[in-house]
């Protein structure tokens, strides 16, 4: 997809690519050639055009593969290749797809993605695409059948190593995804569908408590603190603690939260900015400079604080401790503005340091954390 200069440019989902795939694997069973370009069409409406390689057929089926091109977006997938592979079924219902699951594929292990757990990892979105474009393909050539779809994504199992799907069920593969067929390089919407699809897979699976975290390392501070949750229970927000929280809401089925963030991270949260990503709020030391006052610290601390280049050398100013004022205001300003996202269920705010040690805020107070 051609961007204009100073644009990034858009690529297409797995999905996408999958589609394509097949659609040009079933044109080369039927016609004997493989198409130079194959066309399909978006969830959108629009339309996307793609150039199929590695086209193989034999007595029992064809086989064709699209590259993955991301645009400009930091894709773990980009450029392996999305293979497909179709054989008729003469025997099944005219328009039935069975979808199969090939190399480098995910299979489903866990209820909440929409898919039949032992399923392959094929999203229902894609799975969509993949029966509008065959079904258009076989009317053409006048054919009442069925289809055995085969999708491999060769590398794909290296690949999903690198992601979270193990998290959400998904085991031995990546996940054919795409609810719009496009890739919107950094794209607000596709990070935050993450995150809900990890917290349904937590509904489903029985958690009602979950810890909500900004990633892997506060994670690992909070599973010591929570050893007997699953690892489900653990959403991970990156920077967007707000939507995230709203999401944990909506979905209505959770009865205790508990929230952790880092302390620098914090003091943008305990203003009620709920983005916390450093492009959207940076340090504010005239804040952490008035709460220090505000709970009682000496005119040297103050000045101290307001001169704060980081926010983590606050602790060498006043150490961390729940027996401090300073800290368990902040904390407890925190848990006030989550409670404002999540009014109902049992609450806590966990304040956490990677070096000095954790507090814990509920409806009876802060207490210090191993």
């Amino acid at each position: 997809m051609t961007a204009q200069k100073g644009e990034l440019r858009q690529g297409y989902t797995t999905g996408s690519c999958a589609t394509a795939a097949a659609r040009a694997a079933l044109h080369l069973l039927l016609d004997g050639e493989m198409p130079e370009r194959v066309s399909i069409t978006l969830p959108d409406g629009g339309s996307a055009e793609f150039s199929p390689e590695a086209g193989r057929r034999d007595a029992a089926g064809a086989s064709c593969c699209v590259r993955k091109d991301a645009g400009d977006d930091p894709d773990v997938t980009n450029g392996l290749p999305v293979c497909c592979r179709v054989e008729l079924l003469d025997d099944a219902p005219e328009g039935h797809i069975e979808f199969c699951r090939g190399e480098g594929v995910g299979m489903v292990t866990l209820p909440g993605l929409g898919i039949d757990v032992g399923g392959p990892a094929i999203n229902p979105v894609p799975r969509s695409m993949i029966r509008e474009a065959l079904g258009g393909l076989l009317d053409r050539y006048g054919l009442r059948c069925g289809v055995q779809v085969t999708v491999s994504v060769p590398g794909g199992e290296e690949v999903a190593r690198k992601t979270l799907n193990a998290r959400v069920g998904v085991k031995g593969g990546i996940s054919i995804i795409g609810t719009s067929g496009r890739v919107i390089p950094y794209s607000e919407e596709a990070y935050l569908e993450s995150i809900a699809r990890t917290i349904r897979v937590a509904r489903h699976n029985g958690s009602t408590h979950l810890v909500a975290c900004a990633g892997a390392r506060s994670e690992k501070l909070l599973r010591i603190m929570y050893p007997d949750l699953p690892e489900t229970a653990f959403i991970h927000y990156g920077n967007r603690v707000g939507s995230t929280l709203d999401m944990i809401r909506h979905d209505g089925g959770f009865r205790h939260l508990t929230v952790g963030v880092m302390l620098a991270k914090a003091t943008k949260l305990a203003q009620g900015e709920l983005d916390l990503s450093s492009r959207t709020v940076g340090l504010d030391p005239q804040f952490i400079e008035h709460l220090v006052r505000k709970t009682g610290y000496a005119e040297d601390v103050a000045l101290k604080a307001k001169a704060l280049e980081l926010v983590r050398s606050l602790v060498d100013i006043v150490p961390f401790s729940s027996s401090e004022p300073l800290y368990r205001a902040l904390a407890e300003s925190c848990r006030r503005v989550c409670r404002n996202r999540f009014p109902s269920g049992g609450l806590e705010f966990v304040l956490m340091t990677m070096q000095d040690g954790s507090m814990l805020c509920d409806e009876h107070g802060c207490r210090d954390m191993q």
